[in-house]
């Protein structure tokens, strides 16, 4: 917004601009004074908060420590009746390098303006700061974005109001302003993996997420929001793989059980039944076991009849060996 937009071209009135708007322009710091300061904490990254201000008061937007999927903040200023019709009458400036570090009873600080404008005829404005280099704001034609980062020891936007022009009536200068800001998000989340090994010696594996090898396991990962695919691979346990879905701003959790690489056996048959696996014995129904890789000769025992088979097993897989009786009926002449 240029240094002429603050001109009024809809008005006879004669009214100035502080020096300090000219300042701005220089990018040099100043001195100047507030009536109030008034503060915003950004505590939760999906709620607005708000607060009422005066002309020549100040907002301070107080950022959270964790600004990780923070790329923004969005200054979102109700503008009273009486400053619409004033147009230009009420400048807006944003600041950088503020000192001393902003108190309640503080009025007297020293920063750079990075930018001013004013309030034309519109009963809302909305300004979008950038808070990190690379960000994926975007402009519209709803909100003014700011070009420059603020810097500012103790992460904090620091926002003024004041007067910008003479001779306007007595409502404009005791307007208040309902300013509100909440956090413009990145699209992304945070997968954090937690992996339990079956033996007490932890074993080597490797974590791949979409098929590009990750630190998932040994630190969160930073991912789009959506749908992903996890998988863990190593040659002591069998491949894992799942399909996890991460939420926008939020850490999404994922327990992942490794398994033995051994051949896994389950033996099916009906209840009852005496089965042989090489020199075990077991009555089904029988649970699932590990096994060594190679031949196997198991046996089905129901009554006199019994049922004979070889598996060759092979590490990493699984085998269901099962045996069924059944019974058949067919119609007879006699």
């Amino acid at each position: 917004m240029g240094f002429c937009s603050l001109f009024s071209k809809n008005k006879k009135h004669f009214f100035f601009l502080f020096s300090a708007l000219i300042a701005a322009f220089l990018a040099e710091a100043e001195p100047f004074r507030v009536r109030k300061t008034k503060f915003l904490s950004i505590d939760s990254l999906f709620e607005k908060k708000s607060v009422e201000a005066g002309v020549n008061d100040a907002v301070v937007i107080k950022l959270p420590a964790d600004k990780t999927f923070i790329e923004g903040i969005e200054i979102s200023v109700k503008v009273p009746k009486p400053v619409a019709e004033w147009r230009d009458s009420v400048a807006w400036s944003l600041y950088s390098e503020i000192s001393p570090a902003p108190e309640t009873e503080t009025i007297d600080y020293n920063g750079t303006r990075l930018e001013v404008g004013t309030f034309t005829e519109s009963l809302s404005f909305n300004i979008k700061i950038p808070t990190k280099k690379n960000h994926s704001i975007k402009s519209d034609v709803y909100s003014y974005t700011v070009q420059t980062i603020p810097l500012n020891d103790g992460d904090f936007i620091f926002f003024r109001l004041q007067l910008a022009m003479k001779g306007s009536s007595d409502s404009v200068s005791k307007s208040k302003f309902t300013v509100s800001a909440y956090p413009i998000l990145s699209n992304e989340g945070a997968l954090s993996l937690s992996v339990k090994q079956p033996e007490k010696e932890a074993k080597d594996f490797t974590v791949f997420v979409d098929g590009k090898q990750s630190e998932l396991g040994k630190s969160d990962v930073i991912l789009s929001a959506g749908r992903h695919n996890v998988s863990i691979v190593s040659d002591f346990y069998r491949n894992e793989v799942r399909a996890v879905t991460v939420e926008q701003a939020k850490t999404t959790r994922m327990d992942v059980a490794l398994r033995d690489i051994k051949p896994i056996v389950r033996l099916i048959a009906p209840e009852g039944t005496k089965i042989q696996f090489d020199k075990m014995e077991f009555t089904a129904p029988a649970e699932q076991f590990y096994t060594t890789a190679g031949d196997h000769v198991v046996k089905f025992m129901v009554g006199d009849y019994e049922i004979t088979k070889t598996v060759s097993a092979v590490d990493g897989r699984s085998y269901n060996i099962s045996v069924n009786i059944d019974a058949s009926i067919e119609e007879s002449d006699e």
